[in-house]
C-alpha cells in the first residue's frame, strides 16, 4: 500500500519526495518544459501503476512551492530554475 504521509515503514521508492525528484530529473530531460500527458507517461513508466496515486499530488507540491508554472494554451508545465 502507497502512503502520501510517511511514517517509520515507508519504501522510500514509494513516497512522494521520492516522484517529486523524478519528476524534477523529467523535467531536466525535457529542457524544463514538458506536456501534462507526456510527464505522466514518462512517470508511469519509471513507477508503475503508484504514478496515478502519486502523480497530482506531486506536481501540486511543486506548484505549491513556487517551482512550476502551467500554460493552459499549450498543456505545457514549466520548470523554474
Amino acid at each position: 500500500m502507497t502512503m502520501l504521509r510517511p511514517d517509520k515503514f515507508t519504501e522510500l521508492n514509494r513516497s512522494l519526495i521520492y516522484v517529486v525528484a523524478l519528476l524534477i530529473k523529467l523535467f531536466k530531460e525535457n529542457n524544463y518544459k514538458c506536456s501534462y500527458g507526456k510527464l505522466y507517461n514518462d512517470l508511469e513508466k519509471q513507477i508503475g501503476d503508484d504514478a496515478l496515486y502519486f502523480f497530482l499530488p506531486a506536481i501540486d507540491f511543486l506548484f505549491l512551492l513556487g517551482r512550476i508554472d502551467y500554460y493552459i494554451e499549450s498543456d505545457v508545465l514549466e520548470l523554474k530554475i
